[in-house]
Parts: C-alpha cells; sequence; structure tokens
C-alpha cells in the first residue's frame, strides 16, 4: 500500500499550488527574455552583408560595407511626452533595441535617409535641439571611426510653408548633422545626397513661374544648383543617389514581392509628398544618370526599375536605373516589420566580369512586434489567467482533490477531532463501525482457502455498497489480501458489523448503516442539465469528462466573499479575486524585473 501513498504524494506536490506558480513565474521570465530581446538577434540570423555577389564578379578586394537606415524618427521627449507605457517610449525602446543588434554588424559607413528627428521641424530653440541631437546620439552609439552622413527629410526640415515650422530649422540640421546637399568619394564611387524637401519647394516655384528647368535660374545653394554642379564635374565613376523622397513613377508600378503591402502613389498634403514631380524625376536622371537611387520616406520596402527614353542616351548608355525603397526603421501602423538596407562597394576597376556589379545590396529586417503581441503574448496571458482561476476558485475544493492518501492520517489530525473517514471508494484500512456483538455469518474461514505470503501487509476489506448505490454487491479487491504465516486475518472481528438479532447476514433489501462511498442522485443537478454542455474523451488511458455550466447564484456570491483562512498563518480574510490578483503580481514580478534588468544593462 506504501507505493499508493508514494504516488499520490508525489502526484499532489507536482500539481501543487506553489510549484504551478513557480513554473509560470519561470515561464514568464523566459518568455519575456525571448520576446523583448532574443527575437532582434534571430531575425539577424538571416541578414548578411551581399559581399558573395562582389566576388562571383571575380573581385579579389575587400567591399566597403554601408548601413543604410531610413525614417528612425526618433520622438522629441519634451514635446510627445514620453510616457513608460506610451508609444513614443514603446517605439524608442524598439529603435533602442534594434539598434543595439544591427551595430553588431559592424558598418564601415552609416547613411541616415531622412527623417531623422520626428520633430526636428518644430523646434524653435537651439538649446532644445540640441537636447535632441544629444537624446539622438545617447541611442544611436557608434565607433566614432565610422563616418555617419544624413540626408535631410520633411520632418527634420520641413515642406512648405507653415507657421508652424521653425525658421531656423535647416541651419540647425547643417550644424549638427552636416550639409543638405553633399557628395562624398567612397571606393571608386561617387555618393550624392540631395535635398529632396528643397528640391520640392523649389519645384513649386518654378512650376508657379511656369517655366522649364533647362530654363529656369536655380535658387543659390539649392538642390538644384548643386544637382548641376554634379553633372558638370567630368569623373568615370558610378554615382549613387541618395534622396529622402523616393522619385515619380506610375501608379501601377509593382514594387516587388518584399514590400508587404499596395504601392507608392502620388500624393501631397500638409509637411509631406509622397514622390518627387514627374518633370523632376525626369531633370535628376538624366542629369546625373545614376546607377542606382536609394530613397526612404514611405515606410515600406519598395524596388523598381525607371526606364529612361532609348533616343536620350549619352556616353554612358544607360537606359534602366534601378531604385530601392528602404523600409523604416522604427515601428510604424503602416508595416509589421520594420528594416534597414546593407551595401557593399568595391572599386569598378576590380570587377573582372563584363557582366559584374561594383556594388550589391540586401533588405534586413527586425522583428514583427504585432505578431509578437497577437500569437505569443496572448494566447500566453490567457493560459496563464486559466490556470490562476484553477487554483483560486475553489481552493477547498483543490486540496480535496489532491490529498494524499495516508494510513496514519488520524495520528496527524488534531487532538479531539473524529477519527478521517475513508479516503477510497474500494480501498481504505478503517472501519466505520466498532462493535462487541456478532459480526459474522458464519464461522472463520478455513486455512486452505488462504494465500501464503511471508511479507507483511495491511488488509484491505470489500465494504458493502450503501442503499442508494447502483449495484448492492461488495466491491471487489483485484490484488491479494491475505498471507500465510500471518495471524488470522479473516477472524469474525474484521468483518463490519451488522446490527441483526437474528446473527443472519443481510440480504440487498435490507437497510443498514453502511458508510455512503456514492452519491445519491441530487434533482439541482438535473434542473441545470440543459444549461450545461459535457463531453467525454479518452486521456492516457483514462476516460475524462468535461462539463461546463454556468454558474448559480450562490457561486457568484461566493466570487466575492471571503477565505476564512487559519488565524495563525494568515492572520486575515481574504476573498478570491484577493488571491487571484496575488498571484497575478507573484507571477509577473520576476519577469517584468528581468525586462527592466536586461534593458538597462545590455540596452
Amino acid at each position: 500500500m506504501s507505493f499508493i501513498h508514494e504516488r499520490r504524494a508525489r502526484n499532489s506536490r507536482l500539481l501543487s499550488r506553489n510549484t504551478t506558480i513557480n513554473l509560470l513565474r519561470f515561464f514568464w521570465v523566459v518568455l519575456v527574455i525571448w520576446c523583448e530581446f532574443g527575437v532582434f538577434f534571430y531575425s539577424l540570423s538571416d541578414c548578411k552583408w551581399p559581399d558573395k555577389e562582389l566576388k562571383e564578379a571575380g573581385s579579389t578586394e575587400k567591399p566597403t560595407r554601408v548601413l543604410l537606415i531610413s525614417d528612425p524618427q526618433l520622438p522629441n521627449p519634451r514635446r510627445s511626452g514620453i510616457s513608460w507605457f506610451g508609444y513614443d517610449a514603446s517605439s524608442t525602446r524598439y529603435i533602442r533595441k534594434g539598434w543595439s543588434v544591427v551595430t553588431r554588424l559592424h558598418p564601415h559607413v552609416v547613411v541616415w535617409l531622412g527623417d531623422t528627428l520626428a520633430s526636428g521641424r518644430y523646434v524653435t530653440s537651439e538649446d532644445e535641439y540640441e537636447n535632441y541631437v544629444d537624446e539622438f546620439k545617447g541611442i544611436f552609439t557608434i565607433d566614432k571611426s565610422v563616418p555617419n552622413y544624413f540626408v535631410p527629410g520633411n520632418r527634420d526640415v520641413g515642406l512648405g510653408e507653415s507657421s508652424a515650422f521653425s525658421k531656423n530649422t535647416r541651419k540647425y540640421f547643417t550644424e549638427y548633422f552636416g550639409p543638405v546637399n553633399q557628395e562624398i568619394d567612397l571606393a571608386g564611387h561617387r555618393l550624392i545626397f540631395i535635398d529632396a524637401p528643397g528640391l520640392v519647394d523649389e519645384d513649386y516655384r518654378r512650376h508657379g513661374m511656369g517655366k522649364q528647368y533647362e530654363t529656369w535660374t536655380p535658387a543659390a545653394g539649392g538642390p538644384i544648383e548643386f544637382i548641376a554642379s554634379v553633372a558638370i564635374k567630368a569623373s568615370s565613376s558610378p554615382i549613387i543617389l541618395f534622396s529622402h523622397i523616393p522619385l515619380s513613377r506610375p501608379a501601377s508600378t509593382s514594387c516587388g514581392p518584399l514590400r508587404e503591402k499596395g504601392s507608392i502613389r502620388a500624393s501631397a498634403g500638409y509637411g509631406y509628398q509622397n514622390m518627387l514631380g514627374k518633370e523632376t524625376t525626369r531633370f535628376v536622371l538624366h542629369t546625373l544618370r545614376p546607377a542606382a537611387v536609394f530613397s526612404g520616406d514611405n515606410r515600406d520596402y519598395c524596388d523598381m526599375i525607371h526606364q529612361l527614353p532609348a533616343t536620350d542616351v549619352n556616353v554612358l548608355a544607360k537606359t534602366s536605373i534601378r531604385e530601392v525603397t528602404v523600409k523604416s526603421f522604427s515601428p510604424s501602423s503602416h508595416i509589421r516589420r520594420p528594416g534597414f538596407q546593407l551595401l557593399s562597394l568595391i572599386p569598378p576597376g576590380s570587377v573582372v566580369s563584363p557582366h559584374g556589379s561594383s556594388f550589391a545590396d540586401a533588405h534586413c529586417l527586425l522583428p514583427d512586434t504585432f505578431r509578437i503581441f497577437n500569437s505569443i503574448y496572448l494566447p500566453a496571458l490567457v493560459l496563464t489567467a486559466i490556470v490562476l482561476l484553477y487554483f483560486n476558485i475553489s481552493p477547498d475544493r483543490h486540496r480535496r482533490r489532491f490529498s494524499t492518501l495516508s494510513p496514519d492520517s488520524a495520528t496527524r489530525s488534531r487532538p479531539g477531532s473524529p477519527p478521517p473517514g475513508p479516503e477510497s471508494a474500494i480501498w481504505t484500512n478503517w472501519s466505520p463501525r466498532r462493535s462487541s456483538g456478532p459480526t459474522s455469518p458464519g464461522p472463520a474461514l478455513p486455512p486452505s482457502v488462504r494465500v501464503p505470503s511471508a511479507k507483511e501487509i495491511f488488509t484491505f476489506r470489500a465494504l458493502s455498497s450503501a442503499p442508494g448505490s447502483p449495484h448492492d454487491s461488495p466491491l471487489l479487491s483485484p490484488i491479494p489480501l491475505f498471507h500465510a504465516g500471518h495471524e488470522d486475518e479473516m477472524d469474525p472481528a474484521h468483518y463490519p458489523s451488522q446490527h441483526h438479532s437474528d446473527h443472519v447476514w443481510p440480504s440487498g433489501e435490507d437497510v443498514h448503516e453502511a458508510p455512503l462511498f456514492l452519491p445519491s442522485p441530487s434533482t439541482r443537478r438535473s434542473e441545470r442539465k440543459w444549461l450545461s454542455w459535457s463531453w467525454s474523451f479518452v486521456f492516457r488511458g483514462r476516460r475524462r469528462r468535461i462539463t461546463i455550466a454556468p454558474p448559480t447564484w450562490g457561486e457568484i456570491k461566493k466570487l466575492y466573499a471571503s477565505d476564512n483562512g487559519d488565524s495563525m498563518n494568515r492572520g486575515k480574510r481574504r476573498g478570491m479575486l484577493w488571491r487571484l490578483g496575488g498571484d497575478s503580481v507573484s507571477v509577473a514580478l520576476p519577469a517584468v524585473v528581468t525586462w527592466a534588468l536586461i534593458g538597462w544593462l545590455f540596452f
């Protein structure tokens, strides 16, 4: 019998309330570490520099690696009112974790494709702008040996006329981030950064005066003048153009399979314009003849080809130009997964293959926060709530369900309490009655029917069914009950006492006081049967049944009633909702502390 006690006790400990809560704590700590930090490292498992494509061109030169970041849109803490649980704070934490992972790619150069600051165009004070820039540099930290080049965006310097825009925004941008129009030489390529918002503003003025680009007098220091000056320089180095605003294209142009939804369409509004004008696009492409164009602003990815007229041919003889619109680095409602672009450059003279290219790019993605919440956090939260409700909605019933079967339970009970009743409907070494009268219908059994055994174990009796049970016969034992060499365990004194004056064994129709092991039929259950739903299934070799029924009014009142615990251990009354809230905090606290600690130490 001892193995039954050990198994019941072991199962009770494994399914105990404290063990379950500890498992939930461990589960949520692991879940938070993975979903908040691990997924960022996992997202870069397939993100690699496109150096392999350049080696296939026959080059032995070590590529120069350029990291392209578009639309980080860092919120201004002083203007957006960042709170710990607000969207701006969540976006900032996402940017910080994403950048911490991206820097492990070790780029040689970083190019920012505009909208670096979400509210840069509204800052009127230089002190505030300086603090804003310090916030940006505090998040996007990188080795000082890595150069950074910034392309102005409409959120950085503004687009159009508005009294809300700062008049000194271009001055501040130039002072802290560099020129709005600039050209650099890198790995035998000419990298051209243009002021796309300024180009749109000048295009509006040109169009308002009814002039073409050929007859237009460019503004001093403006983007049109800068583009013309780049074209004048005699150089055979390929040009790579960087613009915040994408170039014009037909509305039906496909952006390729890597775009999440839709395409880029012409649209304009307060402080923004989705694409450059048709005339402006033609002017830029025909003047510069770039080998490739990289843009931003649209938030989603787009890969398309601009076709030039076949009649318009210069010495480069290039009639198709590829443009890549880089995904936003910050989370947005327009996309599920933010991203960035990797660009590798080698000197054009090192390309051996006649069809080889001197540059290659690759598209990389960051984790999908919406999917993490809907597919991981939400189901885990529901599962945790169900488990905690199960352990708190009826703790007394739960303790009875997993109580251990112990032969010495009576000795562990409190003094003065009645001896415990049977804990199993079949096996028990407890007799419900003690009687000195006649207890057997006949003499003791002969020794010939006893089972020989040298080991002493507990003796179990099959007790008679109680009135109201479906059968009025003794429950049979599936294991040996007697041992040879032991004292006569079939002595009549071992039988349950029956009060009959004629010493006759009772029949099935006799009314006796046997213990009620099977519950009597309940009319309340039949009344609620039409409101319940139940089904049976087999699990681990045993048939199970689950019944779902609406709570009764008594159960609803009990939900808000307090539970009288042990006064020595608790000292106060606590209801179910109080216990549930305490368990929820107990489960969530380790995960929250882990999340804050890792974020503070590593991000």
